[in-house]
């Protein structure tokens, strides 16, 4: 029996088959502080192959805190922060870029 979820893609998926289908430079930060840079060549349930310069890495997506595409852009969406402006309190923030 298959499930809805099992059917549906999930927001990961998509943004890392977008990764990998764009060739995207990231930058991977762990949830150690560690910063690894290079391109999404894969992925599966568990893991994210990373390729850079110095080879191949297979990070395991349970130490993976953030993953940053270098120039700022992965899937196109609109924010849905309020923006910041200068009329209204400080405690209103939204998307800095």
């Amino acid at each position: 029996m298959t499930s809805e979820h099992d059917r549906t893609p999930s927001v990961q998926d998509d943004f890392l088959q977008t990764l990998v289908r764009d060739k995207t430079t990231v930058n991977v930060f762990l949830v150690n502080g560690i910063r690894l840079s290079g391109q999404p060549a894969a992925f599966d349930q568990f893991v994210v192959l990373l390729e850079s310069g110095s080879g191949s890495q297979l990070v395991f997506k349970h130490a993976i805190s953030t993953v940053l595409p270098v120039n700022g852009r992965a899937q196109t969406r609109e924010p849905t922060e309020v923006p910041v402006s200068g009329d209204r309190s400080n405690h209103v923030r939204g998307r800095v870029r």
